[in-house]
């Protein structure tokens, strides 16, 4: 099993105005700076992106409608004004893959052990989450088997990770 580090990213259009979509229509521009102190404001958030390092992978969650995307850190965790928390990393504009089917949370919830797994089942407040190696691997054959037209794309996307 590949230790690739995954994290569970979520937007959520009812608060922040931004929306998954806006990354994956225009990655080159949508990807940088992408957090900060506006967005970014729970302590868990702060220590997963000082956690992150470039190459790790995104699963791109949007609140009420799921997982719709994978991206690539183009950059480790920072803080977005020196000396403050880490509140800020960069998305990489390729390899991105904007899912066909998006993963709605039940089926995500009804991986074995998922709670386990996603940091984000157990932990409702922030924005940046943990997810086992584990449960990547789970997730990935969910996504592959929803999305079976996009293996490919998955697989360019990781093998250029980590």
């Amino acid at each position: 099993m590949d230790p690739r580090r995954a994290w569970w990213v979520v937007a959520n259009a009812a608060v922040g105005r931004w929306h998954w979509l806006d990354f994956f229509r225009n990655p080159a521009e949508e990807g940088r700076n992408w957090g900060g102190r506006e967005w970014i404001r729970s302590p868990v958030s702060w220590a997963r992106i000082r956690e992150m390092r470039r190459g790790d992978i995104v699963v791109a969650y949007q609140a009420g409608e799921g997982i719709i995307g994978l991206a690539c850190l183009a950059s480790d965790g920072y803080p977005e004004i020196e000396g403050g928390p880490y509140d800020t990393f960069d998305l990489a504009p390729f390899p991105i893959a904007r899912l066909h089917e998006p993963i709605p949370l039940f089926l995500v919830q009804q991986i074995p052990h998922a709670r386990a797994h996603f940091e984000f089942l157990r932990i409702r407040h922030g924005t940046v989450f943990r997810i086992t190696s584990e449960g990547f691997e789970a997730l990935l054959r969910l996504i592959r088997s929803l999305n079976p037209d996009q293996i490919h794309t998955f697989e360019e996307l990781l093998s250029r990770s980590g």
